[in-house]
């Protein structure tokens, strides 16, 4: 349930900053007034887009275009008008804010650039943009409802407000399964001379066979893992030396093997029994006991869109090292 409350509107014309806030949650008129008067001080002039948001700056970029079909990987930051920094995925700005952790990926997130996907008046304005683009865009509460979750920059656990972005397209993607497959392929061929699969979008290779240490249907075998994503950071294990090697050690997990029910026959009864991801799966059904394997595989059998956390970005292909312990 919505909790509707009485706020005060104040702009101090004679500052550098606006502090506003509706009277009403759904009321987007007062919103805009606030905006409005906000853009009178910081940037006069500054005239709408077709989506209702406000360009501030721009560098177009000479990159390639952003089409409706295309993903862009984009680094940002959302910032309330009173500039106080909401969110962001630029390193250096996370430092500065002590929000930086060693497990949070900032190698830019991917967005998909199609309606429903991104608030319509920051996509139209994007879709003018090219790769290397870089701009300042105010969004008032207007022009996005804020019901945007697949992608963080973009929701709130707070009230939707007006925000201010800062904005640089890294990347434009045409086809980001295409891009994923290239980068895998790419990462394999490089790291173990490679190009294995064990099905589409699944690159695997033993790296210790145990041909005739077989995996009875039904048993339970236990693994050790270390995830990476592609530039080598790794992002979960449940080997407790790795773990703290790369500084993602937490008191609160335990460290033992992961317990998998062995269905090679039965993928309904796999999944029911277990609860990994399926590139994960599918690599470890083609191992036996006391055998260590690397996986990589795309975001499809990853996880997928919406990524995981914030060590885990959208449409992102994931590496494995995986281990089966010896038969006990």
């Amino acid at each position: 349930m919505k909790i509707k409350h009485i706020l005060l509107i104040t702009l101090l014309l004679t500052g550098a900053t606006a502090c506003a806030v509706a009277p009403e949650e759904d009321d987007d008129a007062a919103y805009d007034r606030v905006m409005k008067a906000w853009l009178r001080v910081h940037y006069p002039g500054a005239q709408a887009s077709s989506g209702g948001a406000y360009v501030l700056e721009m560098n177009q970029g000479s990159g390639p275009s952003v089409t409706d079909s295309a993903y862009v990987r984009a680094h940002f930051t959302k910032q309330a008008l009173d500039l106080t920094i909401e969110d962001t995925n630029v390193e250096e700005v996370a430092g500065q804010l002590g929000t930086w952790t060693v497990s949070t990926w900032f190698g830019g997130n991917t967005w998909r650039v199609d309606q429903s996907y991104i608030p319509e008046g920051l996509e139209k304005i994007i879709k003018g943009m090219r790769g290397g683009a870089t701009a300042r865009i105010a969004l008032p509460k207007s022009a996005s409802s804020h019901d945007y979750t697949a992608y963080h920059a973009f929701s709130s656990l707070s009230e939707a407000d007006n925000y201010i972005y800062d904005i640089a397209i890294d990347t434009v993607i045409t086809d980001i399964y295409a891009y994923q497959e290239r980068a895998l392929s790419r990462w394999f061929r490089e790291h173990y001379a490679s190009a294995s699969t064990l099905e589409e979008h699944l690159y695997f290779k033993k790296l210790e066979e145990h041909a005739t240490d077989t995996i009875a249907e039904g048993n339970n075998v236990n693994v050790r893992y270390i995830g990476r994503l592609l530039n080598g950071q790794v992002f979960d294990t449940n080997i407790e030396d790795t773990a703290k090697f790369y500084r993602i050690w937490n008191d609160g997990k335990t460290y033992e093997a992961l317990s998998i029910a062995y269905y090679k026959q039965d993928e309904d009864q796999f999944s029911t029994s277990n609860s990994v991801v399926d590139g994960f799966g599918k690599a470890v059904l083609a191992m036996n006991y006391g055998e260590i394997a690397v996986a990589a595989f795309d975001s499809t059998l990853g996880y997928g869109e919406s990524g995981s956390g914030d060590a885990i970005p959208e449409y992102s292909p994931l590496v494995f090292w995986l281990y089966i312990e010896p038969k006990e």
